[in-house]
């Protein structure tokens, strides 16, 4: 496992390093072919002591993506908690690779995806003044992958978030994934005129 640990506004000690190697080494239980591990711990001066110390842990395994982000007084106490996040992300992916596997025997046949959702604007020639004021203050890139619509959603659950963009290997197009009020999922998909 390739780890690397990055420091904001804090030092990175020995103690928290091995701590880091020896918690995050039982989730080669679930993935066993873990490409890179990268630990972001950032020190903030907040209100509440509890929240101070920030680690963002994000797993790279065999093209599937696992991340965690958890805060604490200690940063060994919230990569304890980041870790035990990772771990019932790693339970669950690996269970749905099993399912799918055994679901895929046993069918043998791929079943088609069903159509997006139609999207459409809304009615009339609205005219919005209100407009969001703010700035990007985060960046963040990824490879895009080709993946199915499945893969797509189930690396979106395994990263927690509502959204996921995605190289769509049907279209080889961005797509994007997104989590409905009514609990179930949308797709965006470009079209070009």
């Amino acid at each position: 496992m390739n780890l690397n640990i990055r420091a904001h506004n804090t030092k990175v000690t020995d103690d928290l390093r091995d701590h880091a190697e020896k918690r995050l080494a039982r989730l080669e239980r679930y993935l066993p072919r873990i490409d890179s591990v990268v630990i972001e711990v950032e020190y903030e001066e907040t209100r509440s002591a509890a929240h101070r110390h920030a680690i963002q842990v994000t797993v790279h395994s065999a093209g599937a993506i696992l991340r965690a982000e958890e805060r604490a007084a200690d940063p060994r106490a919230a990569l304890d908690m980041a870790a035990d996040v990772l771990s019932r992300q790693a339970q669950r992916h690996k269970s749905r690779l099993y399912g799918r596997h055994r679901t895929n025997e046993a069918k043998q046949v791929a079943a088609e995806p069903e159509p997006p959702e139609r999207i459409t604007e809304p009615d009339g020639d609205e005219e919005y003044d209100e407009y969001l004021l703010g700035k990007i203050v985060r960046v963040k890139h990824f490879e895009a992958k080709p993946m199915s619509q499945e893969e797509a959603l189930a690396q979106m659950d395994l990263v927690g978030h509502d959204f996921f963009l995605f190289l769509d290997a049907s279209s080889n197009d961005y797509a994007l994934l997104y989590k409905r009020r009514d609990g179930d999922y949308g797709l965006l998909t470009p079209r070009r005129e």
